[in-house]
C-alpha cells in the first residue's frame, strides 16, 4: 500500500513537472515566433563569430542582394567634392562634409542645391570642419570644430543657429560624433564615448569599453605615422552599432542610451598571440556584413556576411563585385566604419571617382546605366554615387 501510494505521489510530481515543461516550451515557442520585426523577419538574437574558423565561401555580386542605381553629382565651382565624406542621405538630401570644401548639399537626383563653409575667426565661424551630421527633423547641420572643442549648428542653407563649447568635457576628440536621440555622442582618443546635450553641449554622461590601447594599428603615410582608431560605429535602425578592437562583444546603443549586446566574437582577443579584429560594416534587416583584420604584415582583411534568414555566415573571398563594372570592389561602408554616415540601414552608398570611371569605360569594363553616364564625364567632375538598396528590406 505504501509503495503504491509512493508511486502515485511520484507520478503526480512527474506529471506536474511535465506540465510545467510543456507550458515553458509552449511559451518559449510563442515568444520566439513573435520575435520578428515589422516585416515579419526572424530575430536572430546574439550572433557568434569565430575569427579562426573557415566559413563557407560565397561568390556574390551586389546585384544579387540589392537594387543598384547611379547618381552623377552636378559639378560647379562651389560644389567640388575633394573628399567622399557623406554625412547624410535620404529621399530628399545628399549631404557631404569636407574640411576643404565645407558642407555640400544635393537633391536625390544629384542636382546642386546649397553649399557653405563658414571658416574663420568670427562669432558665427568655425576654425575647422572635421565632422558633420544632420538632424532632418530640426533641419540642423552639426559641425565639430576640433581645435576649439566646439560645435556649430546651421540650417541646410548655411544660416547660423547656435554654437556651444564643450570646454574640458570632450577630452582628446578624434573629430567623430553622431546624433542619437536627443544627444550628441562624441568619440575620444581614450576610447571613451561622451554624451552631450544637443542644445548646450553639457556633458550628460560617458561610457567606454574595449579601451586597451595595445591592440591599436598604425601605418606610415608620406613619412608620417598614422594611428588608426580602435573603436568603430555604424548607423543602425534603432541607434548605432559600436565595436572595439579590444572588446569581444559588439553593442547596440539605443536612442534611450542603453547598451545592448548583439554579437560576440571568439576566441577572446586577449588569448590570441596574433590578434584578429572584427569590425562591423553594414547591418540590414536580412544581412550583417563585417571585416576581419589580422595584426600582421600588411594588415590582411577578409569580408564576411551573416545571412539572417539562413542563419549562416559566409566568407566573401572576392569581396562584393559589381556587374556594371568589371573588377570593381564594392564598399558598403563609404569612408570606413568610423564615418558613421547617417544613411538608411536598407541602403549603402559608394562614391565612384570620375577619372576611374573614364578609365574603366575606355577599357571596356562598364555596362548599363553606368556606361551611359561615363560617356559624358570629365576627369575633374564630381563622383558618381552608387546607390545600393537591399532587396526585401
Amino acid at each position: 500500500m505504501r509503495i503504491r501510494l509512493h508511486l502515485q505521489v511520484e507520478f503526480a510530481k512527474y506529471k506536474k513537472k511535465l506540465t510545467m515543461k510543456l507550458l515553458y516550451y509552449t511559451l518559449l515557442f510563442v515568444i520566439l515566433a513573435s520575435c520578428k520585426d515589422e516585416k515579419g523577419q526572424q530575430d536572430i538574437g546574439i550572433w557568434h563569430f569565430d575569427v579562426t574558423k573557415e566559413y563557407s565561401k560565397k561568390e556574390l555580386y551586389i546585384q544579387d542582394i540589392a537594387d543598384v542605381d547611379y547618381i552623377p553629382l552636378e559639378t560647379n565651382d562651389s560644389m567640388l567634392w575633394l573628399g567622399r565624406e557623406i554625412a547624410f542621405f535620404d529621399d530628399d538630401h545628399i549631404i557631404a562634409a569636407n574640411p576643404r570644401t565645407g558642407v555640400l548639399i544635393h537633391n536625390r537626383e544629384g542636382e546642386a542645391l546649397h553649399s557653405f563653409h563658414h571658416l574663420g575667426g568670427g562669432p558665427e565661424e568655425y576654425r575647422g570642419l572635421y565632422f558633420a551630421d544632420y538632424d532632418k527633423k530640426e533641419d540642423e547641420v552639426y559641425i565639430l570644430s576640433y581645435a576649439e572643442c566646439k560645435f556649430y549648428v546651421f540650417d541646410c542653407k548655411g544660416n547660423y543657429k547656435r554654437s556651444f563649447s564643450t570646454g574640458h568635457g570632450l577630452k582628446n576628440p578624434v573629430g567623430a560624433f553622431f546624433l542619437c536621440g536627443n544627444e550628441i555622442v562624441a568619440y575620444s582618443r581614450e576610447n571613451t564615448y561622451t554624451r552631450l546635450s544637443k542644445q548646450t553641449g553639457e556633458v550628460i554622461g560617458r561610457f567606454a569599453f574595449g579601451s586597451d590601447s595595445k591592440y591599436g594599428l598604425s601605418y606610415n603615410q608620406n613619412g608620417m605615422k598614422v594611428t588608426c582608431p580602435t573603436n568603430y560605429f555604424i548607423k543602425d535602425k534603432d541607434g548605432y552599432i559600436l565595436s572595439a578592437f579590444a572588446s569581444d562583444t559588439t553593442w547596440l546603443l539605443t536612442p534611450e542610451m542603453a547598451l545592448r549586446p548583439i554579437g560576440v566574437r571568439t576566441p577572446s582577443i586577449t588569448t590570441m598571440e596574433v590578434p584578429t579584429f572584427l569590425l562591423p560594416i553594414k547591418n540590414t534587416s536580412n544581412y550583417y556584413f563585417m571585416y576581419t583584420v589580422k595584426k600582421s604584415t600588411g594588415y590582411p582583411m577578409e569580408m564576411y556576411m551573416l545571412d539572417k534568414k539562413e542563419k549562416q555566415i559566409y566568407w566573401l573571398a572576392s569581396k562584393l563585385k559589381n556587374k556594371d563594372c568589371k573588377d570593381q570592389e564594392v564598399h558598403l561602408d563609404m569612408a570606413g566604419p568610423i564615418s558613421g554616415a547617417n544613411i538608411p540601414i536598407n541602403m549603402s552608398i559608394q562614391a565612384l571617382g570620375a577619372s576611374g570611371l573614364i578609365e574603366a569605360y575606355e577599357d571596356g569594363r562598364l555596362s548599363g546605366k553606368l556606361k551611359d553616364i561615363a560617356v559624358n564625364l570629365k576627369d575633374d567632375d564630381n563622383p558618381v554615387l552608387m546607390i545600393m538598396k537591399f532587396k526585401g528590406e
